[in-house]
């Protein structure tokens, strides 16, 4: 996700994705203005509405309508910019809209915030939402982080006054995404203290040092099955494949015999 930034008097870059309001439509394209950069114009000829023959505009985008179209070229001198809606992915729309949304909810809960202290809500941007997107892409990721881990708001160091009420308003409001992997590992070990061993490598496998959670479960020795629960998926699978491996390059080590299963192995002695 691009780093939140204040867009007001900016020009969009080329390739950006931005969401807009289709202001008015006429033969040859639409009119969007652009909602992130002071509702500068663009123009989305019809050539950059869809990949297939456009008969009716309006089949496409209406006025009125919010609408998540890419930048191609921008000339502030003449205040010229070019859309395109075709060239933005189904994926790239969903993250746009989920990244508006997002802000609008931070926006809202340091409005919120604002008036439950009877102060004004530009101290608390300034207190709070600036420092936020100093360290963070969004105002909203930096309050999901606190949430994940509420001892992340002293980082900031936010008015002593305020920490204990803000951190209430982030727990009753963030609820923290996660997703959970599953690994397995095979171990069997012929040696006298084949056992310490095992409980050794599957030891080193659950205090693997991360920000996922890892829980070792022995369900049907040898096999060992691993749960990750993380943020994203990329970081669990990194999480689920650099653990194993510590626990099972440990054992084979200590002469062991050590697999890594991605999905559960048909034998399972």
């Amino acid at each position: 996700m691009p780093k939140e930034r204040r867009k007001e008097d900016e020009y969009p870059e080329s390739g950006e994705i931005v969401i807009g309001t289709v202001e008015n439509i006429f033969k040859q394209g639409a009119f969007v203005t652009l909602d992130e950069y002071n509702n500068k114009r663009g123009m989305l000829h019809i050539s950059e509405i869809s990949l297939k023959w456009v008969r009716n505009i309006r089949s496409y985008v209406r006025e009125g309508q919010k609408t998540v179209v890419q930048i191609l070229r921008v000339n502030p001198e003449r205040g010229h910019i070019d859309l395109s809606l075709r060239k933005v992915s189904e994926g790239q729309r969903r993250e746009k809209l989920q990244e508006v949304k997002q802000k609008q909810r931070a926006g809202k809960l340091l409005e919120i915030f604002a008036k439950s202290e009877k102060v004004p809500e530009s101290e608390v941007m300034n207190s709070i939402g600036e420092k936020l997107m100093n360290r963070y892409d969004s105002i909203y990721e930096g309050l999901e982080a606190i949430a994940t881990d509420n001892e992340r708001i002293d980082e900031f160091d936010i008015n002593e006054s305020w920490r204990d009420d803000l951190l209430k308003l982030i727990n009753e409001n963030i609820k923290v995404p996660y997703v959970e992997v599953t690994g397995y590992v095979k171990l069997k070990s012929y040696e006298p203290d084949g056992i310490d061993k095992i409980r050794e490598a599957l030891r080193m496998i659950e205090s693997y040092e991360t920000e996922s959670t890892i829980n070792v479960l022995y369900d049907s020795p040898p096999i060992y099955r691993i749960n990750i629960r993380s943020s994203d998926y990329k970081t669990a699978e990194k999480d689920l494949k650099t653990s194993a491996e510590k626990g099972v390059e440990f054992f084979r080590k200590n002469n062991g015999e050590a697999e890594f299963y991605r999905e559960m192995p048909e034998e399972s002695s």
